[in-house]
């Protein structure tokens, strides 16, 4: 998909329409081995149990998606406050185009 790298949008901080750069958000922090739930996940697999959970390419329960939803951050050009699209989109790849 293709998106270009600035447009103009509406600043909450600036109350008013200026212009953004759009980038795309990456991924947040991994969290650590020391959570509950990896905690609780290494004590079921251990010993001769099965997996606690199926797999979801083996099971027919999950809908297995080929894309991840990408999500959208603008920054205002004027007084520099980024703010996240609420909702993000399905896409493959984004490339970005410059504005002409």
């Amino acid at each position: 998909m293709k998106l270009p790298k600035e447009t103009n949008r509406y600043c909450p901080k600036c109350k008013k329409v200026t212009s953004h750069k759009i980038s795309q958000v990456k991924g947040g922090r991994k969290r650590g081995a020391l959570t509950h739930g990896a905690r609780r996940f290494t004590r079921k697999t251990q010993g001769y149990g099965g997996f606690p959970r199926p797999k979801p390419e083996k099971s027919s329960r999950f809908g297995i998606k080929t894309t991840k939803k990408i999500a959208l951050m603008y920054t205002c050009k004027a007084c520099k406050k980024s703010t996240l699209k609420k909702s993000g989109f399905r896409a493959k790849k984004i490339e970005w185009e410059a504005k002409e």
